[in-house]
């Protein structure tokens, strides 16, 4: 049942009205909460669109349907709490409370004990600044699906990592990446390059980081853009570092969408041209470059459309 067009408050009387009854229907209720909790993450109870209390159906309903069964509803709550408005929701009836970091760790929990393969991921990546328990948690929930999925197993390898076993992230990885996982491809380029796991190899390195940039990591075709920009490791060459900053940019990078601007600015390997400059700078700070402050420390001035 799709209610993406319908009336926030009109949602949440229809799953709060359900939530009364002794027998809710959860088929309904789940994908009403679901888009309810959408609205929510937007902000729309932050302006006044919705009223405080659907943080509480919201709750109410998916951690209904996820203790029926429904992965998806725990995923999705998992996500609202770690959304703008999280801060607000309360715990899931009966749970004890905690910060929202925790909340969603616990909801990714119970989707990926269901056997849900993307509360799985999502519990991993929570887990990245968690405690080692949940990062022990995290390996066993990816286990069953690294042995034929590429990007847990690459999840996989970053838990080894945050468990001090970089050897056998290194294992993770080369699986990962020779199976055309692009950020598994990038974490060989940094263990290589800084020797963690493995005897520390510059070529194999790079290597790794020309394979990333070739399957489209943001990061790995900007280190690849300023190898080319400062001659190191690369040939230098200012035309094709701008041509690696403009993809790392196209995929949401904010320092190769601010490289860009400069070197339009000042007419580096591209011709100068203030309006394009202008166009990457606001590109930059969307996507979260501090632009002003970075231009002043260059001591140049912003362009302006």
């Amino acid at each position: 049942m799709e209610f993406d067009g319908a009336d926030g408050r009109d949602l949440m009387a229809l799953a709060a009205g359900h939530l009364a009854g002794a027998d809710p229907d959860l088929d309904l209720v789940e994908p009403a909460c679901t888009a309810l909790a959408g609205r929510i993450d937007r902000g729309d109870m932050m302006i006044g669109i919705l009223p405080v209390e659907a943080a509480g159906v919201v709750v109410a309903g998916l951690s209904a349907a996820g203790r029926a069964g429904s992965a998806a509803a725990w995923t999705t709550l998992g996500r609202c709490y770690l959304g703008v408005s999280g801060a607000v929701l309360p715990p899931p009836p009966g749970d004890e409370p905690g910060a929202p970091e925790d909340l969603a760790r616990r909801c990714f929990a119970a989707a990926a004990t269901l056997g849900d393969r993307d509360g799985a991921l999502l519990f991993a990546w929570a887990c990245a600044d968690g405690p080692a328990e949940a990062q022990r948690a995290a390996r066993e929930h990816l286990r069953p699906h690294a042995t034929t999925d590429a990007e847990a197993r690459y999840r996989l390898g970053l838990v080894e990592q945050w468990l001090g076993d970089p050897a056998t992230a290194v294992e993770h990885h080369l699986w990962a990446a020779g199976r055309g996982n692009a950020d598994a491809a990038f974490e060989l380029y940094v263990l290589y390059s800084t020797g963690e796991g493995v005897a520390r190899d510059d070529d194999t390195g790079r290597t790794w980081l020309v394979r990333a940039a070739d399957l489209g990591q943001p990061r790995a075709l900007y280190n690849v853009g300023a190898g080319h920009a400062t001659g190191t490791g690369f040939p230098a060459d200012l035309t094709l570092a701008a041509d690696y900053y403009r993809r790392s940019a196209d995929a949401g990078n904010a320092r190769a969408a601010a490289m860009l601007g400069y070197m339009h600015l000042v007419g580096e390997g591209v011709p100068p041209d203030d309006g394009t400059a202008a166009r990457w700078f606001d590109t930059a700070e969307d996507l979260g470059h501090p632009v002003d402050d970075w231009l002043d420390q260059l001591d140049l001035d912003r362009p302006q459309r």
